[in-house]
């Protein structure tokens, strides 16, 4: 009798050391589709505003045209000093801290302290596109990294004065960024080059003009 009576016990722990394990792996196999499907509620697909010749999507591959919107708006942003460049430089660093790198952030940061240094944030600073996207402007220089190319115009006033009206190169690095700040899944990272007089540009749009007025 003791011999059976054991064998029972043996058999229902065993039950029951299998009812546990299968609870277990419910549990686990219900928390990892629960996780799979928040994955796939927050997909981030960038979209083309082009599709009339149609585009391969990819989830968080960074499209050209987007890329180099995202870079106009956050430079020219980093630029708008409506007031004076004394409070408007830092304002403007704060507003976009979260569509710029760290790294380029603490850049900015120390290029405000040199301009205050040489007196050269009391003005009022803008600027303007000076030519309009193109293809070529945006290269691909790593996987999901591009180097967006900007020919805009850089203009200075101080006290109503025109102290600085000049076409500029700029050439901006854009990368990934998943921070919880940053909805937009990239960030301006710094200078692929350093900006440059854009003169050669500046003369060629100067004579499209004239020959369409002509």
């Amino acid at each position: 009798m003791g011999d059976a009576r054991n064998a029972l016990h043996s058999r229902d722990s065993h039950i029951w050391t299998l009812r546990i394990a299968l609870v277990f792996a419910f549990g686990l196999a219900f928390f990892q589709a629960y996780v799979n499907y928040q994955r796939q509620s927050e997909i981030t697909v960038h979209v083309p505003p082009d599709l009339s010749r149609g585009a391969t999507l990819k989830p968080g591959m960074l499209q050209k045209p987007n890329t180099y919107s995202f870079a106009h708006y956050v430079w020219r942003g980093l630029n708008d000093w409506p007031e004076s460049g004394k409070a408007d430089y830092k304002k403007a660093i704060e507003k976009y801290k979260c569509l710029i790198t760290p790294e380029f952030e603490s850049w900015l940061k120390k290029n405000m302290a040199e301009k205050s240094r040489a007196g050269e944030l009391d003005r009022t600073r803008v600027l303007t596109e000076e030519l309009f996207y193109q293809e070529g402007f945006v290269s691909d220089v790593g996987v999901n990294v591009f180097s967006v190319a900007m020919v805009m115009k850089l203009q200075e006033r101080v006290g109503g004065m025109v102290i600085k009206n000049v076409a500029m190169n700029y050439s901006l690095r854009v990368v990934p960024d998943f921070r919880n700040c940053n909805e937009m899944g990239m960030a301006v990272d710094g200078f692929m080059v350093d900006p440059t007089r854009a003169e050669k540009e500046a003369e060629e749009k100067s004579k499209k003009e004239r020959a369409n007025k002509s």
